[in-house]
């Protein structure tokens, strides 16, 4: 009787201890700053703010995952910042895919890590040269005096029309993904335009939130999403 409990008690052991030491979900924050500052950040083709900027990831985006409780990035992250007057930069934040193989050698799938914890661009200045390129058939400096506040002014307009949306959720720190695209890592603000998106939310171990959000003009839209635990 007693040969049969000591395997029992073994495991409920093991079990306790695997619960006590596994890896909580510690967050690391990835800055991207640049000179000049306010420049619009784009990941993954959809805008997230402007510089400087910060935001939270599970620490395992930025180191080896070495247990299956930790998270990781399934995917690539390219970074494109841009602004009026400055040449755009574009670069993908992250290395891989690589292979997640635990030391059993089972194999858990790929992931990415992100490159670094801060991104510093420094912009550099249109000439004034190329701001006034010659265009076929036409006069170059008054093609570009009145073209140059038209620019700026519907530029403006596409700024001043983009509305917000925040997102918060239970559990903190899962993917936000706008019309397939990923945007970020909940609690994030996301600069979206007006009009009709789909909206998906995940997170490790959890269904899927998904919605379809019409985001109106000058709105400004609060979203806390919980997610379920998968079955």
């Amino acid at each position: 009787m007693q040969a049969l409990k000591r395997p029992c008690l073994c495991a409920l052991m093991l079990l306790a201890a695997i619960a006590a030491f596994a890896p909580r979900t510690h967050a690391e924050s990835l800055t991207i700053t640049s000179t000049p500052p306010g420049a619009t950040i784009e990941i993954d083709g959809a805008a997230i703010g402007v510089t400087p900027y910060t935001i939270d990831y599970p620490s395992s985006y930025f180191h080896k995952p070495h247990t299956v409780f930790s998270s990781r990035l399934e995917h690539a992250v390219i970074l494109k910042i841009h602004k009026e007057g400055y040449t755009s930069q574009q670069i993908t934040l992250t290395d891989g895919p690589l292979q997640w193989i635990s030391v059993t050698g089972r194999r858990h799938g790929n992931y990415f890590l992100l490159k670094g914890d801060h991104f510093d661009f420094r912009l550099e200045q249109l000439s004034e040269a190329s701001a006034k390129t010659p265009t076929p058939g036409g006069n170059s400096g008054a093609s570009s005096e009145r073209s140059g506040p038209l620019m700026k002014a519907s530029l403006d307009a596409a700024q001043a029309a983009a509305s917000t949306v925040t997102f918060t959720s239970d559990p903190s720190g899962a993917e936000i993904y706008v019309d397939g695209k990923f945007v970020g890592q909940t609690p994030s603000t996301i600069s979206m335009q007006p009009g009709p998106h789909a909206v998906v939310v995940k997170a490790a171990g959890r269904k899927n939130w998904q919605r379809d959000l019409d985001v109106l003009k000058d709105s400004q839209v609060a979203l806390h999403p919980v997610l379920d635990v998968q079955p």
